[in-house]
């Protein structure tokens, strides 16, 4: 899902403290020579007797320095391009990063683009331009665009590990798309939309017709267009189902989805399923609710957020696909760990496919899920 709202939705378009540790030198002082007594004269007749010298004094062996304070491996240090450092479904994954990082010798800077495609472009090359940055984790907003700046960064001698986000034209994968990319982790949104198809071919059972509603995050946007590709490869297999009416959801919480689905309702008032990002859902299930026909429709969302899986566990949704932002941000920072300490790359990593039912939460299993954002 492509995400530019302010408030916790998962965006699905990612100071550093510099520790110098110095030695502390000490060095002695040679101690001072012994002065000689002064001769003394002997009475007259009787012959005075040679003044005696005094020992030449003897010198002090130089100090010994004091050795040089242990210094600890200076830590690596990572740059974080993040696309808005107020987004909840960020912090999740940046949380993460961070109890990996602490447990690695990893020191963290923050860039926050706050969905500026063109001050995260400035972020990128200051980050490389400041030469102390071993690796960059990257949230794209730029998409494909930001690969001239990956490619300086590599150059450069960063390692790079791109998080949330696909940089290059197809969304249908997980794997880098731009060479000497370490690791690219997300979950592909053309694979998404195929379990949101799965998930609404459950919905719909034997139904026939089975009447769809699908809410775009935005449309237009090619990850948008992605996970609706996803989603009617699957159900082209079912003459039964069919898309209805669709809506925009715009990823901007609750009240978006109340306005559409109410003006979806005065058109087609009579649907079995709607499918959308989880704040569409939510704002869907508060508009069918209130016309009461919550019992008619079965809800499906994509997001795995506190509601959501809440929704599912009392019934009021039908499933959803989880969202799992605290493991991508986990495995991103293991995967840079990995490409600094000349581990092997990662490549392609899709968090839901180790998951329950490939992530895939419904009534029997929505138990085994634990949000990982508040939504």
């Amino acid at each position: 899902m492509a995400a530019l709202s302010r408030i916790g939705r998962p965006f699905i378009w990612l100071a550093l403290v510099v520790v110098l540790a110095t030695g502390v030198a000490a060095c002695g002082n040679d101690d001072d020579r012994q002065a000689a007594p002064e001769a003394t004269t002997a009475p007259e007749a009787t012959p005075a007797p040679t003044a005696t010298t005094a020992p030449e004094a003897t010198t002090a062996p130089e100090a010994t320095p004091a050795p040089t304070a242990i210094v600890d491996d200076e830590p690596f240090r990572v740059a974080y391009l993040s696309a808005s450092s107020a987004n909840t479904w960020l912090l999740s994954s940046r949380n993460e990063m961070e109890a990996v990082a602490a447990a690695n010798n990893v020191e963290i800077t923050e860039f926050d683009a706050q969905f500026d495609p063109s001050k995260q472009t400035t972020q990128f090359q200051d980050a490389i331009a400041a030469g102390i940055y071993d690796g960059v984790i990257l949230v794209s907003i730029n998409g494909i665009a930001s690969a001239p700046d990956i490619e300086a960064a590599l150059a450069a001698g960063m390692e790079v590990v791109i998080l949330n986000q696909v940089v290059g034209e197809d969304f249908t994968t997980s794997d880098p798309q731009v060479p000497g990319v370490s690791a690219s982790v997300i979950a592909a949104p053309f694979q998404n939309g195929k379990r949101l198809g799965e998930l609404a071919v459950q919905a719909c059972g034997d139904l026939d017709p089975c009447k769809v509603v699908y809410f775009y995050g935005i449309k237009g946007v090619p990850l948008d267009e992605a996970l609706r590709a996803g989603l009617d490869e699957v159900i082209a297999d079912y003459p039964a189902i069919s898309i209805v009416a669709e809506g925009e959801g715009k990823y901007l919480g609750p009240e978006e989805g109340i306005n559409v689905t109410q003006d979806i309702l005065q058109v087609e008032p009579d649907f079995n399923v709607l499918v959308g990002a989880d704040q569409s859902v939510q704002g869907a299930e508060i508009a069918l609710s209130d016309e009461g026909k919550l019992d008619q429709v079965k809800l499906i969302g994509l997001g795995g957020s506190e509601p959501a899986i809440d929704g599912i566990a009392s019934g009021r949704w039908f499933a959803g696909v989880f969202g799992a932002p605290g493991d991508e941000g986990r495995i991103a920072m293991e995967a840079m760990v990995s490409a600094l300490t000349g581990g092997p790359d990662f490549g392609g990593v899709d968090p839901l496919v180790d998951l329950p039912d490939n992530g895939l939460m419904t009534a029997d299993n929505v138990a085994l899920f634990t949000p990982q954002w508040a939504g």
